[in-house]
């Protein structure tokens, strides 16, 4: 039996949680049945040659709109280089891009994939989108929230949308001693608080510094190590300086081996505003059985069991979260268990093979339907 050829259509290879999510489909694929190609439309990036070192070949176009001209060279591309059976597309511009011209080209089948709750596409970015469902067997959504969201905002059939939770591998081996040395410059004054994602206003860094500064003496030792970046990292660190915390602030910038520093927080936290489709930065810290605060926001809800699995608080509120921080701090023996449960419930329901085997049987739907018509 010949292989069925796969490709995954991506903007750019950045260190992103969409595109982990589609390292991790490539990594975990089923290689007796499938051939797998990652297609990055627009740029490459950091993710380049990981993806390329797991065995995946990636391709990189350099298109920058999705207007027919650049609609016909993906469209030649796919039809003459990678001649997929399905593609699976990830994020808008891949989606719209990479559905048309596979259209165009005469791939059999497209799925199309959705990581956020995003607020920030236009009405006719919303129409576009409608009209693509047309020519698109499954939309596959990371958790109940963006299929929601997907319904009621932009109006996608209901009977297209599939929830299949974003899925992680097991947490590399790290102690807290040598995950901290990772993070350079002068030793780390405990406790350390540690916030990962890109620093961008709706992630809400800016409500965790706040927080901070209204522990007050409590976080005298303490340090908050900040991983990431973004547009607003100026901002935020003028904002640590106006709030008295530049001395217990660290901004490691971004990091790829983020995995391996996650050991040596004693807390995370995710103070996510709006656009949490699920939340990798949460898995990955459970995984690693830190103790998590995050906003009730998106899908954060339904990775965190608040009070069993780690503490739910409102988004955009820097007096409740830091009242959260303080209850860790007071008790540190109901972090270690929140961790501990946390870590359990990842290894039960979040991994990046059980991901993989579900996305695969609505690749195999998706083509028996083709067949069928």
């Amino acid at each position: 039996m010949s292989l069925l050829r796969i490709a995954h259509l991506v903007e750019g290879l950045e260190v992103g949680g969409l595109e982990r999510v589609v390292q991790a489909l490539a990594r975990h694929a089923d290689r007796r049945r499938y051939r797998v190609e990652v297609i990055a439309l627009s740029r490459g990036g950091p993710l380049v040659e990981e993806i390329e070192a797991g065995g995946t070949p990636v391709r990189v176009l350099d298109l920058r709109s999705y207007y027919p001209g650049d609609i016909l060279r993906a469209a030649r591309a796919l039809c003459r280089e990678v001649r997929p059976d399905l593609v699976h597309s990830h994020g808008h511009f891949a989606g719209a891009l990479g559905r048309a011209a596979a259209f165009w080209a005469g791939i059999p089948a497209a799925i199309h994939h959705l990581h956020t709750l995003d607020t920030s596409l236009r009405i006719r970015h919303r129409g576009l989108e409608r009209a693509l469902a047309r020519i698109t067997r499954r939309i596959l959504c990371c958790s109940h929230a963006v299929e929601k969201f997907a319904a009621e905002v932009h109006g996608l059939p209901r009977p297209l949308l599939v929830t299949i939770p974003n899925g992680i591998d097991p947490a590399p081996v790290m102690n807290g001693e040598a995950a901290r040395e990772l993070m350079g410059g002068a030793p780390l004054e405990a406790p350390v608080v540690g916030c990962v994602g890109s620093l961008r206003a709706h992630k809400g860094q800016e409500v965790l510094l706040r927080a901070c500064a209204l522990l007050g003496p409590r976080f005298v030792p303490g340090t908050l190590v900040v991983v990431g970046e973004g547009p607003e990292r100026a901002r935020l660190e003028r904002l640590a300086a106006l709030s008295g915390l530049s001395g217990r602030v660290r901004f490691l910038g971004r990091r790829s081996d983020v995995r391996r520093l996650l050991p040596g927080f004693d807390l995370v936290v995710v103070p996510s505003i709006e656009r949490e489709g699920l939340g990798l930065a949460a898995l990955e810290a459970m995984d690693a059985a830190r103790p998590v605060i995050a906003s009730r926001v998106g899908g954060l809800v339904e990775v965190i069991e608040d009070g069993r699995t780690g503490i739910l608080v409102p988004p955009g509120d820097p007096e409740v979260l830091c009242g959260a921080i303080r209850s860790i701090f007071d008790r540190p023996d109901r972090g270690r268990g929140l961790g501990e449960a946390a870590r359990w419930r990842v290894e039960s329901e979040f991994r990046a093979s059980r991901m993989t085997r579900r996305v695969e049987a609505i690749y195999e739907e998706a083509l028996h339907e083709r067949r069928a018509a």
